[in-house]
C-alpha cells in the first residue's frame, strides 16, 4: 500500500521555504520558484553567498542563516517563521551531507553531522514547521537512491537516507487524502559539486554507471512534482527499479556489482574528461 496522496492539487505559488538552496539543485529550484512568483526564504549557513547567486523577476528572495547542525538554531528559525503568520505552501528539504568512508574509519564527527544535515534536521524542521504549513501545502524532501540501495563505502550516509524515507512515508500517513501532500525524491548522482567532492573523496563509481543527471533537469523534476499529489519519484526511473529488486532480492546486488563498476570507472574517466575540457574552455573565455 502506497501511503501517499494521489489526489491531484495544483499549488499555487506563495510562499516556499526550503534548505540546502546554495548547492547546485537547490540554487536551481529557488530560481525556478522565483520566476513563477513564489516568495522564497531559504535557510543556509551562506546567506550572503545565496543573495549573489539566486535572484528572480518576480516572486521575493531572502536568506536567513542557519546551521543545520544545531537544533537550538532549528528552533529559533522555526519560531521566527510562525512568527510571520503566512501560510507556508511549499516546505523543501534539500541540503544534504556525505562523507564517503570505510566503516573501519567512521568518525564520530562525519556520523553526527551527516546524521544532522540528513535526518535530525529535517524532521525537526518539519515538526516545528507543521503549524504554519497550509492546509493544502507540499512537504518535499529531496532524497537519495542510497535510501532505497545499500551504498558501499558511506554506510552512514546510506543508513541516514534510509531513515529520511521511513519519515517521510510515516508523516505521509498522518494526513487524509488531498489535505497535506508529502513527497521524496530520490536521485542519482547529479552533475553539482557535492558529486565532485564526493568523488575527490573516494565515492562509489557506481555514480558513474548512468550520466549524472543535470542540476537544471532535476530542478523542473521537483518542481514539477510540487504541482502534484504527494508521491514518490526517482530520478532516472530504472535506478528506482533496480533498487526496489536489490531490496527484494539482495543477492542482485551482490552479483551485479563487479560488471556496475566496470562500468563505473568508464562513466568516471568520461566524466573527468568533460570536466577536464569544460575547465578549459572556461578558461579560455
Amino acid at each position: 500500500m502506497n501511503p501517499f496522496s494521489f489526489r491531484k492539487r495544483i499549488t499555487v505559488p506563495s510562499f516556499a521555504v526550503m534548505t540546502g538552496g546554495t548547492g547546485g539543485i537547490g540554487c536551481e529550484i529557488a530560481g525556478l520558484l522565483l520566476e513563477q512568483g513564489w516568495d522564497v526564504l531559504l535557510l543556509t549557513r551562506q546567506p550572503h553567498k545565496a543573495e549573489e547567486q539566486i535572484s528572480g523577476s518576480k516572486g521575493r528572495f531572502e536568506a536567513v542563516f542557519c546551521d543545520l547542525t544545531e537544533p537550538s538554531d532549528l528552533q529559533a528559525v522555526s519560531t521566527a517563521i510562525r512568527d510571520r503568520n503566512r501560510p507556508i505552501g511549499l516546505l523543501i528539504h534539500c541540503a544534504g551531507k556525505i562523507q564517503p568512508e570505510a566503516t573501519k574509519d567512521i568518525t564520530q564527527h562525519s556520523l553526527e553531522e551527516q546524521m544532522a544535515i540528513n535526518l535530525t534536521s529535517p524532521i525537526l524542521m518539519t515538526s516545528q514547521l507543521l503549524p504554519a504549513l497550509s492546509p493544502n501545502g507540499h512537504v518535499m524532501f529531496v532524497n537519495s537512491i542510497a535510501g532505497v540501495m545499500p551504498l558501499q563505502g558511506s554506510s552512514v550516509y546510506s543508513a541516514t537516507k534510509f531513515g529520511l524515507r521511513g519519515f517521510a512515508r510515516s508523516l505521509a500517513l498522518e494526513f487524509s487524502p488531498g489535505t497535506l501532500r508529502v513527497s521524496s525524491i530520490f536521485l542519482a548522482a547529479v552533475d553539482t559539486r557535492m558529486l565532485e567532492q564526493e568523488t575527490r573523496d573516494g565515492g562509489s563509481v557506481l555514480n558513474f554507471v548512468n550520466q549524472p543527471l543535470s542540476a537544471r533537469y532535476v530542478a523542473r523534476m521537483i518542481i514539477r512534482t510540487s504541482e502534484g499529489a504527494g508521491r514518490e519519484i526517482f530520478l532516472p526511473r530504472i535506478d528506482g527499479i533496480f533498487a526496489h529488486a536489490c531490496l527484494v532480492m539482495p543477492w542482485l546486488l551482490h552479483i551485479t556489482t563487479p560488471l556496475l563498476e566496470k562500468v563505473g570507472q568508464i562513466g568516471l574517466r568520461r566524466f573527468l574528461k568533460h570536466k577536464a575540457a569544460a575547465s578549459v574552455v572556461a578558461h579560455k573565455e
